[in-house]
């Protein structure tokens, strides 16, 4: 019976796997690749699907594409391996765009570099509007995910198994190339650890680009990891895929890194038994499920698991050892504590009654000294209210001296009563310019105690007075705030040199 079922949700193809696994590596018991539907995939479309390729597997282990999650390269601080989970995510909650609880994530520590103090991670994060729909689909199909990983863990998990059969040096740095009909899929592995993932795809097989560019996309790759490569270039190239895909891809290939290309097959090269499974279907399609049913028997390459991130290691309560001799220890001293609780009751009795009457004492004292104390905090509001009309009318001047194009024709003051405004100027004036009334508008609204108590009339053009041909009104409420406020100071020094 099968233990696992692993799952490629590829945006183009669903392929799948059922997995025995063991120390000796996976089993093949059942294998597909079916098509996507026209229509957004149903639980009862998922559960045809399986069943008529024989599945029966309830355990779920899935791979995303590359495309699905975000790699981001954080350099962090030196610290142990134990701190490092916390350190990932307060990096990644300052360098994600989305808050961490709309994200799954995990890191991937990549080989230290010589002469470089700082540890480096690839930071893997995806959305949960992408993981969620499947996580759904899989529970109205009667299946449990237990593992969720990226598509670029399962080709290095591939070829680091391919690489150790062939007993070839695991600090050589191989190029991964998956190329499956209008996709392609790269992987840089060093030290069996993935150090580079990149996936290109294409609309359709038709319109897949000339060799040459697929170069310049493996180009890019490199150049982004070149200081993890020995002696800054490959060792070696795997390519995976049907004739038709690759083409000339491997002898370009060769002819550009100057190192040896091979062919790789997934059923063939990694070690996996088949039994009597023949998978239909070309085995491109099956490297990513390949890998992951590798990397659930014992994987040679770190593991990335967005439903079960890193965590820092539980800490050690080492107060546990001390409860039971510290409960014996209280037995013994609840003992002997008896007889002496039991012989200061009377004490505590009396203790509570001169209590009570020093408190009964003090409540006399306190309403005795209620009126002076109304009284002191009546006064303390009235002097927090008191304003000199002179020198708000002094700062009014201040905004308008100078500019020889506003005048004042009636000024009144008005204290009021509410908490938050102190006293209203009303008044009227008139202006050279429709402009100038509007400035002194702003200007009074930049200043912090006319901030929300502003309030212009309609400025109009009927005057006695040709030179200042336009009226304004003005109706300002003082609040509750500091006069020498430094916002205050600044807009009134501003106003003051306007010509």
């Amino acid at each position: 019976m099968a233990d696992l079922l692993a799952l490629n949700w590829d945006r183009n193809r669903l392929t799948g796997t059922e997995v025995t696994a063991s120390a000796a590596g996976p089993r093949i018991l059942n294998a597909f690749s079916v098509e996507w539907p026209e229509q957004s995939p149903t639980s009862s479309w998922l559960r045809d699907t399986l069943r008529r390729a024989g599945v029966n597997a309830r355990q779920v282990v899935l791979a995303l594409p590359r495309e699905d999650a975000v790699l981001r390269l954080l350099e962090l601080p030196s610290v142990s391996d134990d701190e490092l989970p916390t350190l990932v995510r307060f990096q990644a909650a300052a360098r994600s765009a989305q808050p961490l609880d709309q994200l799954l994530l995990d890191y991937l520590p990549l080989p230290m570099r010589t002469g470089v103090a700082q540890k480096e991670v690839w930071l893997a994060t995806a959305l949960l509007t992408t993981t969620d729909p499947i996580r759904a689909l899989l529970v109205e199909s009667g299946l449990e995910l237990s593992q969720l990983t990226l598509s670029s863990m399962c080709l290095t998990e591939l070829v680091a198994r391919g690489e150790t059969i062939q007993s070839m040096d695991p600090a050589g740095a191989s190029l991964v190339v998956l190329r499956d009909g209008a996709r392609m899929e790269l992987a840089v592995v060093c030290q069996r650890q993935l150090i580079a993932a990149h996936a290109v795809k294409w609309s359709s097989a038709s319109d897949v680009p000339p060799v040459s560019k697929m170069l310049a996309e493996v180009s890019r790759v490199l150049v982004q990891v070149q200081a993890w490569l020995p002696e800054g270039t490959l060792q070696r190239v795997w390519v995976i895929g049907d004739d038709a895909d690759i083409e000339g891809l491997p002898e370009a290939l060769g002819q550009r890194w100057k190192c040896p290309v091979q062919r790789f097959d997934p059923w063939r090269d990694a070690g996996i038994s088949q039994g009597s499974t023949k998978p239909q279907g070309l085995s491109s399609h099956y490297a990513i499920v390949a890998g992951l049913a590798l990397i659930q028997s014992g994987a040679k390459t770190p593991k990335l698991d967005l439903l079960h991130p890193r965590q820092p290691p539980a800490k050690r309560d080492r107060r546990k050892p001390m409860y039971a001799a510290a409960a014996a220890a209280g037995l013994l001293v609840s003992a002997l504590g008896t007889g002496i609780v039991v012989q200061g009751l009377n004490s505590y009795d009396k203790a509570i009654d001169e209590a009570r009457i020093r408190e009964s004492s003090l409540k006399q004292s306190l309403k005795a000294g209620e009126p002076v104390f109304v009284a002191a905090t009546e006064l303390d509001r009235w002097k927090a209210r008191d304003i000199d009309q002179l020198q708000q009318m002094a700062e009014l001047h201040q905004v308008m001296v100078g500019t020889g194009r506003l005048i004042i024709a009636d000024y009144k003051f008005e204290p009021t009563v509410t908490p938050d405004v102190l006293a209203r100027i009303i008044g009227f004036g008139y202006a050279r310019d429709r402009v100038d009334a509007q400035q002194l508008y702003q200007h009074l609204a930049d200043l912090p105690k006319f901030r929300n108590g502003i309030r212009p009339k309609p400025i109009t053009d009927k005057t006695p007075d040709q030179d200042y041909s336009h009226r304004y009104e003005i109706e300002i409420d003082i609040a509750s705030v500091s006069d020498k406020s430094p916002t205050s100071t600044k807009s009134t020094k501003a106003v003051s040199g306007t010509k």
